[in-house]
């Protein structure tokens, strides 16, 4: 049974949004754009594979899809299978071009359209989320579970191979080979540890506990609010800033009027920044100096506030994986 299903990564939204408000010219810009690419391209890897997941998904088998768990080492998983005599984490990568590996330097190399890009060894990142998994079943009560990873690469356009000698790693595989491997995995491993009502428990419990994560994309990128182009943006061709008359949004560029571009704004505001505003941060974000017009624009929206007056802060509690759709395509 599917326990957690794919979300959309925060850090994907926030890059997207992101990419769109700061300047081309901005030398962080190239950056920017190659992160949101390939943490779009994993996404989409990760939503491809769940056909395979759905050979080995059982009432036996319990699968937490993009699970993060806290702590002093927070760490994720693109999935996580339970069932009672064994656990799987299946890390999927979805790379073209050729990827080679170098398992004794931790080095994974990509040569694509004429670049070479240096990536950490997929091995030692599934080698580490199982040791950080081990302890955090161990501190929660739950032993002498083995955990076996797999890495999937899951594009056709992909050749795998090796800086030297030796071979590269036999769990890396291809999407194909994947119902094979656990199969093999079943009648290697054959020690009940769970029972059915011990795994559902644990899923849960698992679940309960995944925090997403969620970026300081201005510390990360080493930009300041100087950096970032504020205005409302034109849902139409994403122009901004768009301007706003007799209560409406009007694009100086496509010509389309709208009522809710200052929507937009606030939630690109949500993603970059923080989950409140208050007036003084809103009119910046908008392009609007009268604090009354953004008051009337707070308070119609039907935003939650505390605070009184010039203190006042509204909550934007957009959810990600509803309100964000726009930024995906």
């Amino acid at each position: 049974m599917i326990v957690k299903t794919d979300d959309i990564p925060i850090p994907l939204l926030q890059l997207a949004g992101l990419k769109k408000r700061v300047e081309s010219a901005h030398p962080q810009y190239p950056v920017i754009i190659d992160d949101h690419a390939i943490n779009q391209s994993g996404y989409r890897g990760e939503l491809a594979f769940n056909y395979y997941l759905k050979a080995v998904d059982d009432d036996n088998t319990a699968i937490l899809n993009g699970l993060r768990v806290p702590g002093p080492n927070p760490f994720q998983m693109d999935n996580l299978i339970l069932n009672p005599y064994f656990f799987t984490i299946a890390e999927v990568k979805n790379f073209s071009g050729t990827i080679e590996f170098d398992h004794e330097f931790g080095q994974m190399t990509q040569h694509t359209n004429g670049r070479t890009r240096s990536f950490k060894d997929p091995i030692n990142q599934v080698d580490t989320q199982i040791f950080h998994l081990q302890n955090w079943l161990m501190q929660h009560g739950y032993s002498a579970i083995p955990i076996v990873a797999l890495v999937i690469f899951v594009s056709n356009h992909v050749h795998l191979t090796r800086t030297d000698a030796n071979d590269v790693d036999p769990r890396i595989i291809r999407p194909g080979k994947f119902i094979e491997k656990y199969q093999e995995l079943k009648q290697k491993y054959t020690t009940k540890i769970l029972s059915e009502q011990q795994l559902l428990n644990l899923s849960r419990f698992l679940k309960q506990h995944h925090q997403p994560l969620r970026l300081d994309v201005l510390k990360k990128y080493h930009l300041t609010a100087k950096d970032i182009k504020p205005g409302a943006p034109c849902p139409e061709c994403y122009y901004l800033p768009i301007i706003r008359n007799y209560g409406r949004w009007y694009c100086p560029r496509c010509k389309k009027i709208n009522r809710e571009s200052h929507l937009f704004a606030f939630k690109d505001f949500q993603l970059l920044y923080k989950n409140c505003i208050t007036n003084k941060e809103a009119r910046w974000m908008l392009q609007i100096d009268d604090s009354h017009v953004v008051s009337k624009i707070l308070k119609r929206e039907g935003f939650k506030y505390s605070g009184k007056f010039k203190d006042r802060v509204y909550s934007l509690d957009f959810d990600y994986q509803t309100d964000y759709y726009y930024l995906m395509n």
